[in-house]
């Protein structure tokens, strides 16, 4: 079994006065609301949003510029 089919398993909802949801959404949901609040996602995201031709333009590669975003921290 993959870790994929495992978390995609969850079957616990929790219910809203609109509708019944379930737990790994709202979760999910939540913890995406938070990472486009950080500079680091829009980074990525406007990164995400050119091309090479005008990166190259910029006399850069989508390496080196994650490479700037990142820096030395390590995501998991």
């Amino acid at each position: 079994m993959t870790m994929a089919s495992i978390t995609t398993n969850i079957t616990t909802r929790i219910t809203t006065s609109r509708n019944t949801v379930p737990l790994a959404d709202r979760l999910v949901r939540g913890l995406e609301r938070l990472a486009r609040l950080s500079s680091t996602y829009r980074k990525v995201d406007a990164l995400g949003a050119r091309d090479d031709a005008d990166l190259a333009e910029h006399g850069t590669t989508r390496q080196e510029a994650a490479a700037r975003i990142f820096g030395n921290r390590l995501y998991l």
